[in-house]
């Protein structure tokens, strides 16, 4: 199936503004509806630029995901803080469900996921919330249906992307992203003006990546690495490497363990946001291959989620998106290189092996 027109491209982002813009927003569900389809879009869908099935369950572990980390008092200025509101009445039942669970499993995620019982039931909790609220609300503008994502039936554990949207979803995943979690930060502003006032420093605490600490990976990665930074092999330590994600936070905005790279502090400052150059994507896949396992039980026991299907996945797409764009990649000391002939190679056995 061929991908969308550039005029249908265009009449999907205006849609997506609309949404924004003229939707009515009561909690931040919507948001993170949003959001998740587009996130899901990545891990799932490949190239097709068809339909796209997507069960509601997948959607509730994107929105448990992306409350976990706002479940903690947010304390500006150095105050004691509260937990932030995120709708305009009692507390929001995701945000309810989401709480219990990190006081049971001591905030951690992948403890959470560990518990095969209790994740299961949380997932249903947010599931029923999500059917009951913003998925068959989302795409409402007034007292018009813009249902340009999904068919908008009411009902059901299932939804199905429209032709064209899953591709939209992956193509413009960047500036989707930005929009929303920008509308976002507003609204939970808006909501909480008492306790923020003109504080800055919101976006990161709802979003940002320097609330994980990633110190405990350090010495998996690197006995892994056999010592090395990632990037240039010389020998690093543990107490002054960085944790790299290998497929920038920027692009990605999510935690995964076989995303991350031991790496030094220059040779991370250097890469930055960009995507790394073909010999080191192949020595990530190998990497991967060799070691994926290992890390799973190693860094899942320290309670980072990892799963490397998702990760082959979204590094397959961050690649392909740069390669149809003519984007360059990084190749240390600030060198900038096209992705050659073959790059997708290694990374697509990769794919296949993890499926």
């Amino acid at each position: 199936m061929t991908p969308p027109s550039d005029s249908q491209q265009l009449e999907f982002l205006a849609n997506i503004q609309r949404l924004l813009s003229e939707g009515q927003f009561v909690a931040t569900y919507k948001y993170a509806l949003l959001l998740a389809l587009a996130d899901i879009a990545v891990e799932v869908a490949g190239e097709s630029s068809g339909t796209v099935g997507i069960e509601t369950r997948r959607v509730a572990e994107k929105f448990i995901q992306y409350y976990w980390r706002q479940c903690i008092p947010y304390e500006p200025r150095g105050t004691a803080g509260r937990l932030l509101r995120q709708n305009n009445g009692r507390r929001a039942a995701v945000l309810r469900h989401v709480l219990e669970a990190r006081k049971k499993f001591h905030g951690s995620l992948a403890a959470a996921k560990q518990d095969a019982t209790a994740w299961s039931r949380l997932v249903q909790s947010v599931d029923s919330v999500v059917r009951g609220m913003p998925l068959w609300k989302l795409q409402t503008v007034g007292r018009q249906k813009l249902d340009f994502l999904y068919a908008n039936r009411g009902r059901g554990t299932t939804i199905e992307l429209r032709p064209g949207v899953a591709y939209c979803l992956r193509r413009f995943h960047g500036l989707i992203g930005d929009l929303v979690r920008g509308a976002w930060v507003r609204f939970v502003r808006r909501s909480n003006h008492d306790l923020l006032g003109t504080t800055t420093g919101l976006a990161e605490f709802l979003f940002g990546s320097e609330r994980a600490d990633l110190t405990p990976a350090k010495p998996v990665l690197r006995e892994i690495q056999c010592g090395g930074c990632f990037y240039c092999k010389r020998p690093v330590r543990v107490s002054s490497a960085h944790v790299d994600h290998f497929v920038p936070w920027s692009r990605y905005p999510v935690d995964l363990g076989h995303n991350f790279v031991l790496a030094h502090a220059g040779c991370n400052t250097s890469k930055s946001d960009h995507l790394a150059a073909a010999e080191f994507l192949n020595a990530w896949v190998e990497r991967n291959q060799q070691h994926g396992d290992v890390m799973e039980d190693e860094l899942g026991a320290l309670g980072i989620v990892c799963h490397l299907p998702t990760s082959a996945r979204v590094t397959t797409w961050a690649y392909s998106q740069l390669d149809v764009a003519g984007g360059l990649t990084w190749r240390r000391k600030n060198t900038l290189v096209q992705l050659p002939g073959g790059w997708e190679r290694r990374l697509l056995e990769l794919v296949a092996g993890t499926n």
